[in-house]
């Protein structure tokens, strides 16, 4: 049988200052949609990320009266160990034993207002174990001194290289996690992407019928409809579909040149100004994902 952990539940006899001094140690917040107030009887505090079990703070009558079975062994994200303990201690916690080395070693036990034991360590970065990249570097593309065309589809496909590279190795329910307060999502960010190079390459410049599953979805009723049916996509799938896309964005590209003249829209443009805006996209949205990455696992890099 397997389960999973959904809350970390701690009994205490004022839930809401409890609740208050954890969420600014973890960076947790209130569920939106059951804040809690002064006076609750119970406190829930979740991680806006998604990545952590929430915790659950409940009112009791007894107070702490022996040495914690359970206790957090909390680790820095950016800041270092001793720079946390310094934050954490003037939000309220207790110095109980303070076992750092003189080599930069060790770790700190505190308390918090109620009296329960955690621990700080090292992070990371101090320990020496840089977060993995989320894919290996990859060489700027050989474009410095070529020509117009060459250069605006050489750094256009290094961009789209650079979307599956950034989003390799992840699970389809890390693709799908939502950890910002828009629609945004790694799986996502991907699909509109491919929606993106259909619609400006075959269907605009092109004047073709826009591809499925374009062609049927409802953007009348859901104007960000990529973003919400990929929450049901895999991201193998959508991937794909974001490769095969890009294809026939290059097919449309070696047929035309860069002052040609788009053939689906009232105010024509041009395939040079297609490429420049594509780059921009592909590019922002890049940047996403890298955010998006290191939020959902800590990787990094190219």
């Amino acid at each position: 049988m397997t389960s999973h952990v959904r809350h970390i539940t701690i009994d205490c006899r004022n839930p809401y200052p409890l609740a208050q001094f954890w969420a600014a140690v973890l960076g947790f917040v209130d569920e939106p949609d059951n804040p809690n107030e002064p006076g609750d009887p119970e406190a829930l505090i979740v991680d806006p990320t998604g990545r952590h079990p929430g915790m659950l703070f409940l009112s009791v009558p007894e107070p702490k009266t022996v040495k914690n079975r359970l206790h957090f062994d909390l680790e820095p994200f950016a800041a270092s160990r001793d720079v946390t303990v310094e934050q954490v201690l003037d939000g309220g916690a207790t110095m109980l034993d303070d076992r750092r080395e003189s080599d930069g070693t060790g770790w700190v036990v505190l308390a918090d207002p109620e009296g329960n034991e955690f621990c700080i360590e090292r992070s990371r970065t101090e320990r020496g174990e840089a977060r993995g990249p989320a894919a290996a570097e990859r060489p700027f593309p050989a474009v410095r001194d070529a020509d117009e065309r060459r250069l605006l589809t050489g750094l256009l496909d290094w961009y789209r290289e650079g979307v599956a590279a950034k989003v390799g190795g992840l699970r389809d329910e890390q693709a799908r996690r939502r950890l910002v307060g828009s629609p945004t999502t790694v799986i996502g960010v991907v699909k509109h992407l491919a929606l993106v190079e259909d619609s400006w390459f075959a269907h605009r410049f092109a004047g073709g019928t826009e591809p499925e599953p374009w062609a049927s979805a409802p953007f009348d009723v859901d104007p960000d409809w990529e973003f919400h049916s990929a929450l049901d996509d895999r991201l193998a799938d959508v991937l794909a579909l974001y490769g095969a896309a890009c294809e026939r964005s290059r097919a449309v590209c070696a047929d035309a040149e860069l002052d040609d003249r788009s053939r689906g829209e009232e105010r024509p443009f041009t395939l040079r100004f297609v490429l420049v805006h594509l780059i921009e996209e592909t590019a922002r949205h890049l940047g996403h994902l890298d955010i998006l990455r290191e939020l959902t696992d800590g990787a990094t890099g190219e």
